[in-house]
């Protein structure tokens, strides 16, 4: 085998794209051409080449994450009207043309294919409203929810309804959610699983996520005699109630 037909190689971003070529050009399906297909630094032309085969292998769906993958090829792929992986990828590359990602989500199913779209970073907000304006309470109106690039519009709109259904879940969790929504859930004192996610929203306020861990008994109030500091040797006063505060901030 030649020296540069490794993993290693494959996957390095430096690798020269004539190296990467004459890795997928062997037509393998091994790991070494999944990294090559998922490089880069990969030739478009190479990255037509395995997808135009049509196959559902996994170095056609490396390909088909490609960020350099072509917009018509990604096309391409997308109007075989497959629900397969190849298909899933291609409509979650940020690379793929949003008339694209609208002709896909018009079509109101909840396919694969579909779910995939409505992640797609690159989804316009007004499909991804469109997407939750049809109020179901399927995947792709769970992904729709949970795309950054949802606007705090439509995610105000999700949350104030007040329930604790799975596109409220995601809706919570959303890293564009407001501070003033992730407050007002939260003053509430549920112990719900929207409440959850919106306690761990980075966005969320410190002063509203511990006052929400307090009244979901997560911590106690303080006290403050566990703050002596004994000079015993032997012993270490701990402060429980500090110790389980600094593992809900990471949890």
């Amino acid at each position: 085998m030649e020296d540069y037909y490794n993993i290693e190689t494959a996957k390095d971003i430096h690798t020269p794209s004539d190296i990467l070529r004459k890795i997928l050009e062997k037509g393998k399906n091994d790991d070494v051409s999944y990294k090559a297909a998922l490089n880069p630094n990969c030739p478009q032309d190479i990255l037509r080449m395995v997808l135009e085969k049509g196959k559902n292998d996994y170095v056609s769906q490396c390909a088909a994450q490609n960020p350099n993958c072509p917009q018509d090829i990604l096309r391409m792929v997308l109007k075989r009207g497959k629900d397969d992986y190849v298909s899933c990828y291609a409509a979650e590359n940020p690379n793929c043309p949003q008339d694209l990602l609208k002709k896909i989500l018009e079509r109101g199913k909840n396919d694969y294919v579909s779910q995939n779209a409505a992640l797609n970073p690159n989804c316009p907000q007004d499909l991804l409203r469109m997407v939750l304006e049809r109020g179901k309470n399927d995947w792709v109106s769970y992904y729709a929810a949970e795309n950054p690039n949802c606007p705090q519009d439509v995610l105000r709109k999700i949350l104030e309804r007040g329930k604790n259904d799975w596109v409220s879940y995601y809706a919570a969790k959303n890293s564009n959610c407001p501070q003033d929504l992730l407050r007002k859930i939260l003053e509430k004192g549920g112990n719900d699983d929207v409440s959850c996610n919106a306690a761990k929203n980075p966005n969320c306020p410190d002063d509203t996520y511990i006052d929400w861990m307090y009244k979901t008994g997560r911590i106690q109030k303080e006290d403050p005699m566990l703050h002596i500091i004994e000079d015993d040797e032997d012993e270490v006063k701990i402060d429980k109630d500090l110790e389980i505060l600094k593992k809900m901030v990471n949890y």
